[in-house]
């Protein structure tokens, strides 16, 4: 670790070094783009604009409005410029040797392959759930994390509505276990796309799970848009990602979310 350190502190004077972390950073931020655009452009399409009449009785509490996308889109564009710089340091890294990407499947066997993106996801939830937790102290609540809860009735775009600092916390993520663990590009890319439509789901201010979903005993283990959304209400709460057993061995969830799900995904009233 050292040794890259070293290495990268004297790369720093280089012209020619930072001509190719500009091109890196660039085709990071188109790809990472495209693919965010691409499924948060699915999700309100669907949601906000093809289905709204008919899934209006399924309107948590209200649409947001055209200056909470403005803003959720002009906060989304410096959250990929964060991600763009994060994965070309983790490409760094990469040639460096200090972290490993690999192609070939079975490079490190069958199991970890299969294991791996269990493995990247049950930890994003864990590291989202505390330093979520960590955003709502005071001062970063105050001074960051405010961006985001500017979304009080939030849509797909604002997945990506963060302050630089929160961005960059977030773009840790994927960052931290490649110090210890070598995983596959395409696990990588699962990964990243998992994460960009759960998220934009989570946002879309429409709960469009089915009735019954929060309580059964597997699908209440799993966050739904209803769960996130009413955190954007009060900003208490609800903190965690992907899955609601963080917030239930933590005493932090929101007691009246069985109650607000049911509320959402009742049946369309016929006429």
């Amino acid at each position: 670790m050292m040794d890259w350190l070293h290495d990268t502190t004297q790369a720093l004077g280089d012209p020619a070094s930072w001509r190719a972390f500009r091109r890196i950073f660039l085709d990071n931020l188109l790809d990472e783009g495209w693919r965010y655009a691409l499924f948060a452009l699915i999700v309100w399409g669907l949601l906000h604009v093809l289905l709204k009449k008919r899934l209006a009785h399924r309107l948590i509490v209200d649409w947001p409005s055209a200056a909470d996308l403005r803003r959720e889109i002009t906060y989304s564009l410096s959250t990929l410029a964060v991600f763009a710089a994060v994965a070309a340091v983790i490409l760094a890294m990469m040639v460096s040797g200090v972290a490993e990407i690999y192609t070939d499947p079975l490079r490190h066997g069958v199991v970890w392959l299969v294991l791996s993106l269990p493995v990247l996801i049950v930890w994003h939830d864990f590291y989202f759930y505390w330093a979520h937790r960590l955003l709502h102290t005071r001062w970063l609540f105050r001074h960051v994390h405010g961006v985001h809860h500017r979304s009080r009735n939030p849509s797909p775009f604002a997945a990506y509505s963060f302050h630089p600092l929160e961005a960059f916390i977030n773009g840790l993520v994927t960052l931290l276990p490649l110090l210890v663990l070598p995983f596959n590009l395409y696990v990588l890319l699962a990964f990243a796309l998992h994460q960009i439509i759960r998220n934009a789901h989570s946002h879309a201010a429409v709960e469009s799970l089915p009735r019954g979903f929060a309580r059964h005993w597997l699908g209440g283990r799993f966050t739904t848009t209803t769960h996130h959304h009413l955190h954007h209400e009060t900003a208490q709460g609800n903190y965690g990602l992907w899955f609601t057993w963080w917030d239930r061995w933590c005493g932090t969830d929101r007691k009246d979310y069985l109650q607000r799900y049911d509320k959402a995904s009742q049946p369309r009233k016929l006429l």
